[in-house]
């Protein structure tokens, strides 16, 4: 799994990407020293789980960046951004990560390389 979240960060102005469970628990991270990772899962959380089901996805714009969350069958996906980051490519991005990262999770081999 860290190794999907690793692919993210070569994306040009994603700084860090969390993996977690819906209820924040975290799966894996990349770009996030392990409590800055609980926080931005324990927050991903607390906000996908007051929207939609799975496939649901957000754009947070902040002071200074950018969060972004999909919802996946089993997990949730947070990507911190640098601000003005194009939302459409990145949306896509994150849907493949998130289909990936559930299969890696349930021990489905159909996105293994």
């Amino acid at each position: 799994m860290e190794q999907e979240l690793q692919s993210l960060l070569e994306y040009q102005d994603i700084l860090g990407a969390v993996a977690s469970t819906i209820d924040g628990l975290v799966v894996a991270s990349a770009g996030f020293e392990s409590d800055d990772a609980e926080t931005v899962a324990a927050a991903g959380s607390a906000v996908v789980s007051d929207v939609g089901g799975d496939d649901t996805a957000l754009a947070i714009e902040l002071d200074g960046g950018s969060l972004f969350l999909t919802r996946g069958a089993e997990l949730m996906l947070v990507v911190c951004a640098e601000p003005g980051i194009p939302q459409d490519p990145l949306a896509g991005v994150m849907q493949e990560s998130i289909r990936r990262l559930d299969a890696l999770l349930v021990g489905s081999d159909e996105f293994s390389a």
